[in-house]
């Protein structure tokens, strides 16, 4: 076998996975616009995914009102949002899987024309993001200036998550995924270009930590640690983080202990596989042999996915050596709907269906039929091209 360690069995939480591929959250704007619930093509899309004994991160779904950042984005905090969920949990489990909410609260990277009562984006503090976002109309228009929180509206946005995490439950997720990387809201708490506070939430790393691990503690009171996972991801430079951290590892040595300390059922680091993030670290191309993935297996011990760019060759040295548990991969699932077969079959990056990177899909489209780029994939046989 081609990677035996990808191939092989491990637990997450309370879910025994057979194998160690897991689908990372993709966001595809197709779900109802009205209602922001899955439908029926949703489901069709994450079974066409699921597989027996793997594990599905969901796309980015808006844990309340509030939290909204994308049109036809999903959510999850009403009973509409439930039940078209478990159209898409009871599908998975039917075919053996697992999947987990990726709850998703977009911040200050959104728009009043998104938000109830037009409402303006919230953010820990007053900076304007760089970059143009989506609205209503199929206009793009310039971020605003968002409403910095109040320190007394804080546990108000942690209970939406609480509120989201315990919605997911009912809806059929076996867990939740606590977003916090992409520039949102939690990230916008530990990203010193947009957090400039003087209180118990800015200033040193602890401080900026505060909100993630207030959320957190919440989550895993309402649910269970073995059901809450964790997206970090430091380095970004996109959603108006415009540098990478300069401390960002620094909050990597703080958090990874802390989040041991919870019991969690994953962390999930995703190292932004970005030209200014390996500037930053003083590579001119990825250096394999000293990066943010061993870094942050030295300050954390739980069960650890990695993602980014990674090739299925470059995801069986990082679990062979200790480094990571799972891997989970973004685009390639696109067009490869069977990927862990198809891995196991011993496939290589260049005989996987290459039609994932065709960006123009990867949305919603007016005028284009919702399957299009998104459930029309033909499946590569697995016996084609091993």
């Amino acid at each position: 076998m081609k990677y035996p360690k990808l191939i092989s069995p491990t637990s997450v939480g309370r879910c025994d996975l057979k194998h160690r591929v897991v689908m990372s959250p993709l966001t595809r704007l197709r779900n109802d616009e009205a209602t922001e619930a899955p439908g029926e093509i949703n489901k069709l899309y994450y079974s066409q995914r699921a597989s027996e004994g793997g594990l599905i991160l969901s796309e980015g779904t808006s844990p309340s009102p509030g939290g909204r950042g994308y049109i036809r984005a999903p959510a999850v905090f009403n009973d509409a949002h439930v039940r078209g969920w478990k159209l898409v949990t009871d599908e998975v489990h039917a075919k053996g899987g697992f999947i987990f909410c990726q709850l998703m609260h977009a911040g200050r990277v959104s728009h009043s024309t998104l938000l109830p009562n037009q409402q303006l984006p919230v953010s820990p503090s007053a900076i304007q993001p760089s970059g143009l976002v989506h609205i209503p109309g199929g206009k793009k228009a310039p971020y605003e200036v968002p409403r910095a929180l109040d320190v007394e509206e804080i546990p108000g946005i942690v209970e939406e998550y609480v509120v989201a995490a315990r919605c997911a439950m009912e809806a059929g997720f076996d867990g939740v995924e606590i977003h916090c990387g992409n520039g949102y809201l939690p990230q916008q708490f530990l990203a010193k270009q947009c957090n400039i506070r003087t209180d118990q939430y800015g200033g040193s790393v602890p401080n900026r930590a505060r909100f993630l691990l207030e959320v957190t503690d919440a989550v895993v009171a309402a649910i269970g640690s073995d059901k809450v996972g964790m997206k970090l991801q430091p380095g970004v430079t996109f959603s108006g983080l415009v540098e990478p951290e300069d401390d960002c590892f620094e909050q990597l040595a703080y958090l990874g202990p802390e989040l041991q300390m919870r019991k969690m059922a994953y962390v999930c680091l995703s190292s932004c596989n970005y030209a200014p993030y390996f500037q930053f670290l003083g590579l001119t191309e990825p250096n394999f042999k000293n990066d943010v993935w061993r870094f942050f297996r030295q300050h954390y011990k739980g069960t650890l996915i990695i993602n980014g760019g990674l090739s299925p060759e470059r995801a069986e040295e990082y679990v062979a050596e200790g480094t990571a548990d799972c891997v989970s991969f973004g685009v390639p699932f696109i067009a490869n709907a069977n990927l862990p077969e198809l891995l196991a079959a011993g496939f290589e990056n260049d005989q996987l269906n290459a039609g994932g990177w065709q960006t123009n899909l990867w949305y919603s489209h007016a005028g284009r039929p919702d399957e299009v780029g998104y459930t029309d994939w033909p499946l590569v046989e697995p016996t084609v091209a091993a």
